[in-house]
């Protein structure tokens, strides 16, 4: 079976993302600060009429917070019934990835873990299957 990811980057490195997962790409109006928030939330973005929660995908992984500014790239991905903006990077592009490409017996590192799925071979180079689920903690998506 092969399904459609898109590939992006967070912290440097290549992610992919099932499509289904993902509404959209933007590149980020104005952000507004959310003040005594979680660190992982950027800010909030006005998208369509709709207010979305930014997430800085790489503080997650890193721990370490990104400056986001306007014009920042991010992935809209709707998790429990909300819409948030995961930061990456960059794009590169939608690929298909077949069932027998995805391996599990490939573990990352301590700092991908937690939102990490699976790896897969895109073109000869390994991909981390992100879980964008993961990049929102449970208290963020309730409070959204």
């Amino acid at each position: 079976m092969t399904a459609l990811y898109l590939i992006a980057h967070i912290n440097g490195c290549r992610v992919a993302i099932e499509s289904d997962r993902v509404e959209s790409i933007v590149q980020v109006p104005d952000i507004v600060a959310v003040p005594k928030s979680d660190p992982s939330v950027a800010g909030i973005f006005a998208l369509r009429s709709r207010v979305l929660t930014l997430i800085d995908s790489q503080f997650i992984v890193t721990g370490t917070r990104r400056q986001l500014e306007k014009g920042c790239l991010a992935v809209v991905a709707e998790i429990g019934g909300h819409h948030f903006g995961l930061a990456v990077d960059r794009v590169e592009d939608v690929v298909p990835i077949s069932s027998e490409n995805i391996q599990t017996a490939i573990h990352p590192s301590d700092i991908w873990k937690s939102i990490i799925l699976e790896t897969a071979s895109v073109d000869g180079e390994l991909v981390m299957i992100l879980d964008p689920s993961k990049l929102v903690a449970g208290e963020l998506a309730l409070a959204a």
